[in-house]
């Protein structure tokens, strides 16, 4: 797929909300260390659609 979208700069059309949830994870060790990573969750929200425009190249369905 190609493309993009065009977004409103005018605020007040879009919220970003931080979840709740961490989770740690394990990823590795060697001899001299042990690779930890943090998760969290997060959404996106369009509160006004107009907000947005998808662009398509020719071609695209």
């Amino acid at each position: 797929m190609s493309g993009g979208v065009v977004l409103s700069q005018r605020g007040g059309d879009f919220v970003l909300e931080c979840g709740q949830d961490v989770a740690i994870g394990y990823s590795g060790h060697d001899r001299g260390a042990v690779n930890l990573y943090l998760e969290e969750s997060y959404s996106f929200r369009v509160l006004e659609p107009d907000a947005v425009i998808a662009l398509r190249c020719n071609g695209d369905s």
